[in-house]
């Protein structure tokens, strides 16, 4: 793609302001399974989106294959598509800009397709030695991919980066007498000649192993802790009462609280994509503006919104380095990047120690239909442990956890310290509150 002749040709038409946005995905997939390599996969896709401005209003088209012999014609498309928009809303393309350009510390080495299929041939094996009530290894692979992107536009922009990730995934199938569980681990794998198979199966293995004796739980009130991977869910599903186009439209709860206390004090959110103890950084957003950290709650008051150009045009404020897009396809949209509570000082041990009685939450489920983003409110089907005399004591499961989020949020007791990023963009450590409703028999 000829980037200068599209652009030229663009303002030739009178296409006020005109950016291209590509990225290149390149992806391998091996899964393993009953002794044998079971699927290999790879692709690599390069996607084109364009974006211009005429009288006004913004377009966009997205492309898999560009060809400069269509230039015109698609540049006459992005014309016609820009005719019929009517938004009262000033739409504009941002001029270039300097930002830190923060490095990732991740130090990723590429392994062999023969050394993943020997790791997953020996892992098959480990776990299904590793008790006898291990009884299938239901699911084993590795994923890596390299994602790049690039963002040129008329005004002279021009920024380019590039991520990268490799993780491996596995489930088991354990029972005992009638009774039969299963569960998973993904493991981000930096170098797959310093993995540690033992650690790995063994906390897998253990997770499925102890659901064997699960039980119910009598309804009722509960001194709670939710743990890191709970939490992460539930505050991966509230997140976006940040979003400040959200806040706009008047569909966060919290759209009249700016510099008001809408959580506990224990309660300090950050939003940072430069954060390099995560997964991916991101020293620019999808339309090309620098980001940077953002305190979203300073210790229960809710201090600043996510914004991507549009929503702060809309509200009278800058962006915020938040307008990411899902896809090169996909419309430039406010999101979380790297967001996350601020741990406290505690392990979750501990916070059982204090606790003494109550119930831990592992694992959420439901959170597509058993929540309200609007009230607040959740109804979630769980599973988690009980806690008697601050020591993990059995398994739960067929419980349901309901409250209010931003109640509950006001109902915490401590923070903990376990704060673990994994794969995800949104995370949270263990929190223990004051009680919650759980049902069960």
């Amino acid at each position: 793609m000829n980037k200068e002749q599209w652009i030229k040709r663009a303002l030739q038409k009178g296409i006020e302001a005109f950016e291209i946005y590509q990225s290149v995905q390149t992806e391998k997939s091996i899964t393993w399974f009953d002794g044998h390599m079971d699927t290999m996969t790879t692709s690599h896709v390069l996607g084109t989106s364009i974006r211009g401005i005429y009288d006004g209003n913004m377009a966009n088209i997205a492309m898999e294959e560009v060809n400069d012999d269509q230039m015109d014609d698609v540049l006459d498309e992005l014309i016609e598509q820009a005719k019929v928009i009517t938004t009262k809303d000033k739409d504009v393309l941002r001029k270039p800009e300097s930002f830190d350009d923060v490095e990732s510390p991740k130090d990723w080495v590429a392994p062999t397709t023969d050394d993943i299929k020997d790791c997953l041939m020996s892992l098959e094996k480990e776990l299904l030695a590793y008790d006898p009530r291990v009884i299938q290894v239901a699911s084993l692979g590795w994923e890596e991919s390299t994602s790049s992107r690039e963002i040129t536009n008329s005004y002279g922009m021009h920024v380019a980066d590039q991520t990268q990730v490799q993780y491996l995934i596995a489930s088991v199938v354990v029972r005992e007498n009638d009774v039969i569980k299963d569960d998973y681990q993904i493991e981000i794998i930096e170098n797959l000649n310093q993995f540690d198979h033992q650690a790995f199966v063994k906390k897998l293995c253990d997770k499925a192993l102890f659901k064997l004796h699960a039980t119910s739980l009598k309804s009722g009130e509960y001194p709670v802790i939710f743990s890191y991977e709970a939490m992460t869910s539930l505050f991966g599903s509230f997140v976006n009462f940040f979003n400040g186009d959200l806040i706009y439209k008047g569909i966060s709860p919290i759209k009249d609280k700016l510099n008001e206390r809408i959580f506990s004090n224990k309660i300090t959110i950050i939003d940072d994509p430069q954060n390099t103890d995560c997964l991916t950084i991101a020293n620019f957003d999808d339309e090309g503006c620098p980001t940077r950290a953002k305190v979203l709650v300073n210790d229960g008051i809710f201090a600043n919104m996510l914004h991507d150009t549009k929503s702060g045009n809309r509200m009278g404020m800058e962006s915020t380095g938040n307008g990411f897009k899902s896809g090169y396809a996909g419309a430039v949209s406010v999101q979380p990047m790297n967001c996350y509570i601020e741990p406290g000082q505690y392990t979750l041990d501990e916070l059982c120690e204090q606790m003494k009685d109550g119930v831990v939450i592992t694992d959420l489920q439901g959170l597509h239909a058993g929540l309200d983003f609007v009230s607040g409110n959740f109804s979630l089907q769980a599973s988690g442990y009980t806690v008697k005399d601050g020591k993990k004591d059995h398994a739960l499961a067929l419980i349901t956890v309901a409250d209010n989020f931003l109640e509950l949020m006001n109902k915490v007791v401590e923070v903990g310290n376990d704060l673990d990023w994994q794969y995800h963009q949104v995370a949270s450590p263990s929190i223990r509150f004051t009680k919650c409703a759980i049902s069960g028999q």
